[in-house]
């Protein structure tokens, strides 16, 4: 018999240190919100950090200010969303922008949209005119309106 590898001091990651249930609970609301109101996992084409930190702030002022616990937004779809779920989910949307759309990250610039081909998967059914064509930056062919609109307080 071999002795038992002291797995604690390789350098390996050790996801049993991170309390899933307790990540379940709080950020599986947030993005069940986003499953809702726009498609699964939209929130992989990124977002601008600016806009993420505005809504991380919005949800802090509301816990802390307001002493509100829970998202109204978000109990208007029958989601009971923690606030300061809001503000992981956020974080982690800057977490992710910051790693894999650098070109997002409008951190003191002057912020310019890359303009390039959108996989069709990230095409939203725009529920005004029906058409398949929004995304988050362009206008809407079927409503002639900018995307946007269609997006609330996630843009």
């Amino acid at each position: 018999m071999t002795a038992p590898k002291n797995i604690d001091k390789e350098n390996k990651p050790k996801p049993s240190l991170i309390p899933m249930d307790l990540l379940i609970k709080i950020l599986e609301p947030a993005y069940q919100e986003g499953l809702l109101k726009y498609y699964r996992e939209s929130w992989r084409i990124g977002f601008k950090t600016s806009d993420m930190y505005d809504g991380v702030m919005r949800h802090l002022s509301a816990y802390f200010y307001d002493k509100e616990d829970y998202d109204p937004d978000a109990a208007e779809l029958g989601i009971k969303k923690l606030h300061l779920g809001g503000v992981i989910f956020g974080t982690l949307c800057m977490a992710d922008t910051l790693l894999n759309h650098p070109k997002l990250d409008d951190r003191g610039k002057k912020y310019k949209p890359i303009k390039k081909a959108i996989p069709k998967a990230m095409l939203y059914q725009c529920p005004y005119s029906k058409a398949t064509l929004c995304t988050m930056d362009e206008p809407c062919k079927g409503c002639e309106t900018w995307a946007k609109h269609h997006y609330k307080e996630l843009r």
